[in-house]
């Protein structure tokens, strides 16, 4: 299975006028992460959607390039750009895969509400830690499996999600555990160094990784 760019352009405009779902989380997100950057860094923020964060987080490296495979996100993502002037940004159409070791190395890649809508998981880290030079970082926040999942999630898992996928009204989605993502991403080789968790009927799981 492959992304669907034109799913995720579709709900581009209905996504960009929605409110931030967890404010208090959100900002928690970005104040942690703003702890770990700095302003020499050259950052790349995968699965941008429409680039509010990589806004955000451009006043404090020198270089932030921001990618999303859904071209109706970048489309607002450049217009937000437009409005702010900053000239540290870059936005682009890729996909994960889309991206190559000579595109950096950065000393950051950063990959919010991303990794469970990857279908091809370690293939994808793999090739983000080819992106990203020795000793930088890989910043992740995940929707994972709660680690009590109820009636409620099994329901959501097993049978809203997957009529909705039928009828395409949801994308491709894994919620594997906080800890076997982590393994995953140790695999792919990183150390981990930073965790967190943002609890709720899901759990999003923070991590700050290092390449070795």
């Amino acid at each position: 299975m492959t992304p669907d760019p034109t799913f995720w352009s579709k709900l581009a405009r209905k996504y960009a006028a929605q409110p931030i779902a967890n404010p208090e989380g959100y900002q928690n997100t970005l104040d942690r992460t703003i702890s770990h950057l700095k302003p020499t860094d050259t950052a790349l923020e995968i699965g941008c959607g429409t680039g509010s964060t990589a806004l955000l987080l451009a006043p404090h490296v020198a270089h932030i390039t921001a990618t999303d495979l859904a071209p109706g996100m970048i489309e607002i993502a450049e217009e937000k750009l437009a409005e702010e002037k900053l000239d540290n940004v870059t936005f682009k159409v890729a996909e994960v895969l889309d991206h190559q070791a000579a595109d950096g190395p950065y000393t950051v890649v950063l990959a919010h509400n991303l990794l469970h809508l990857v279908p091809n998981l370690n293939r994808a880290l793999a090739r983000i830690n080819d992106l990203i030079e020795p000793g930088g970082l890989f910043i992740s926040k995940t929707v994972c499996a709660p680690r009590n999942a109820g009636l409620k999630f099994a329901l959501m898992r097993r049978v809203a999600i997957p009529v909705m996928q039928l009828i395409g009204k949801a994308p491709f989605v894994e919620f594997m555990t906080a800890e076997t993502l982590e393994q995953k991403i140790e695999a792919a080789g990183f150390q981990i160094i930073e965790t967190g968790d943002q609890s709720g009927m899901v759990l999003s799981r923070y991590i700050v990784a290092r390449k070795i």
